[in-house]
């Protein structure tokens, strides 16, 4: 079964971005080109990468206040896109989309409880979140997360079509874990070289490849270093993947 090792940032300035993302989220520290702490491993690679204007793969992160972390983000370096709200009935929800020192895309959002700044969500941008998010809950061995069928009633109440509740796709490891993976359908980039993508670690490579392919991946080339080996993978939608 895979297991996430990190997720990879191709970059041109490792450390600083490192730094950013370390000032950024509560408990983690800078070390060379990663950023480590309470929440998934943080790696930047110094590699090429395509322009986006959307990313395939993007981080939400919670924070206790939006408003006073847009505030910090900029004293940061990071730069202001827009804030978003969505309101149906009364239920509303307001996020703001932010970039960091390298343009890559991130959201900031307060749900409710949180008390600290966390990895809430990987966010894939994708045609089909109902076939891809079960590609990648069974690709890891993570339940479904159920969605409570009375705020989708609501949403229904409220006018939403019922076609929307196909629209979305949420897996995690236990109810309380992180990040959780997110599956929203909408219109994304598809860049030669992704800006963004995970890396996992498996006890079995070669089996896990396998495994992985009758599952729906395809298989793009293996790499090796004078430390390890490893194979690039691309999921259902293309977006690519490392497995060592």
């Amino acid at each position: 079964m895979l297991r996430l090792n990190h997720i990879t940032f191709a970059c041109e300035e490792p450390e600083r971005l490192a730094e950013f993302w370390a000032s950024l989220l509560d408990g983690y520290s800078a070390d060379d080109n990663f950023a480590r702490g309470d929440g998934p491993e943080l790696f930047f690679n110094k590699r090429e990468k395509s322009p986006t204007i959307e990313l395939p793969i993007h981080l939400d992160v919670n924070v206790p206040d939006r408003e006073a972390e847009l505030q910090r983000i900029l004293e940061l370096g990071g730069k202001l896109v827009e804030t978003k709200s969505h309101q149906i009935g009364d239920l509303s929800e307001t996020w703001t989309v932010m970039r960091d020192l390298e343009g890559n895309g991130f959201c900031i959002q307060s749900p409710p409880n949180t008390d600290a700044r966390r990895i809430g969500n990987v966010t894939f941008s994708c045609a089909e979140p109902k076939r891809l998010g079960p590609f990648w809950a069974h690709a890891l061995g993570w339940p479904e997360e159920p969605i409570d069928q009375s705020f989708i009633q609501q949403l229904l109440d409220a006018g939403m079509d019922e076609r929307e509740t196909e629209s979305f796709y949420v897996t995690r490891e236990t109810p309380t874990s992180r990040p959780r993976l997110l599956f929203q359908r909408r219109e994304r980039s598809r860049p030669a070289s992704y800006p963004i993508h995970l890396d996992f670690r498996t006890d079995d490579r070669q089996a896990e490849l396998e495994r992985l392919q009758q599952l729906g991946a395809t298989l793009e080339q293996t790499k090796s270093d004078d430390e390890r080996t490893w194979t690039i993978m691309r999921d259902p939608e293309s977006n690519p993947f490392c497995v060592e």
